[in-house]
């Protein structure tokens, strides 16, 4: 069904474009973002910023686990532009020629975060303790498809806590899922961005994950070979990089440095 929707909203995008894609059009034009679940507490703001910069362009939006959306594009969904929560799936469509590669821009970074239920006082503190706590059921997202599963799971065996602690794992497809497991109770924990506590007031930090542990969770942008407006989908790759955008990045819990 999604991938219907990735044809309909395509097809409604070629109208108004100019036939040669690198040309800017000069009537309204729609673009199809694809992009990571962690980014729909922020992203909403940065295109609404944009399209008050653009009025021409209007962005549509659709969200999921980046691998399941690098495979959508991959098997031909119309998407002008993909984010990806790791350089990994970017880095398949790069290999496939199926990015702009001079497009691809890394335009934001955040944390990996142990959050649990607000206001349930665990005194976890570090992955030694959390090794040693109660904890039976620990959610993050599923490493093969979700970045802040793979993410987590990279610091898990680093800190020498994967092996002790797989019994307890359950697995979710995206963050946005990790978030609403932690918030209703129905786990202990779960590894998830710090941009997601600053975004839910049911969520409270246990312990920030050490950089050193992981990957460098960086958020690249491309267009893609798709797209039929290089030029409007380049405008706003450039205003991801703008002072505005990363204001509104910052006020979300982006860019934080542990």
């Amino acid at each position: 069904m999604k991938y219907l929707v990735f044809v309909l909203i395509g097809l409604v995008s070629l109208t108004g474009c100019s036939n040669d894609p690198f040309v800017k059009s000069t009537e309204e034009t729609h673009l199809l973002l694809a992009t990571t679940s962690s980014m729909s507490g922020v992203l909403p703001e940065l295109v609404e910023a944009f399209e008050e910069e653009n009025p021409y362009i209007n962005i549509n939006v659709d969200y999921g686990p980046s691998g399941e959306l690098a495979q959508q594009i991959q098997q031909g969904a119309p998407v002008d532009l993909f984010i990806s929560g790791n350089q990994e799936w970017m880095d398949m469509l790069a290999d496939q020629s199926m990015i702009v590669q001079d497009s691809r821009t890394n335009f934001a970074t955040n944390q990996l975060v142990l959050a649990g239920t607000a206001g349930d006082d665990s005194d976890v503190s570090s992955f030694e303790e959390l090794k040693q706590s109660s904890f039976d059921k620990v959610i993050l997202g599923q490493p093969e498809t979700s970045p802040v599963g793979s993410y987590a799971k990279q610091a898990l065996q680093a800190a020498d806590a994967w092996d002790g602690l797989s019994h307890s794992f359950f697995y979710a497809k995206d963050v946005s899922q990790v978030v609403t497991f932690i918030e209703s109770g129905k786990v202990d924990a779960g590894f998830v961005y710090y941009s997601d506590i600053i975004e839910s007031d049911r969520l409270e930090m246990l312990f920030p994950v050490d950089s050193k542990l992981h990957d460098p969770i960086e958020f690249p942008v491309a267009v893609t070979t798709y797209s039929t407006n290089h030029a409007d989908s380049e405008k706003f790759i450039d205003f991801l990089q703008s002072e505005a955008a990363k204001e509104i990045l910052d006020e979300h819990g982006f860019n934080r440095k542990n």
